[in-house]
């Protein structure tokens, strides 16, 4: 939303997960709750 406000994905965040030392590297999408300053996984979210 930052970034690119006319975007339709609100409150979608990208983590690029780029070292792991034991596990795979990749990218994720995290919903944001702006209230409460918290991410949460997509796939956990009610709708």
């Amino acid at each position: 939303d930052y970034y690119n406000p006319d975007s339709e994905q609100k409150n979608i965040t990208e983590v690029i997960i780029a070292k792991h030392r034991n596990g795979p590297v990749d990218t994720v999408q995290l919903f944001f709750h702006k209230q409460f300053t918290k991410f949460s996984d997509l796939s956990k979210l009610p709708g």
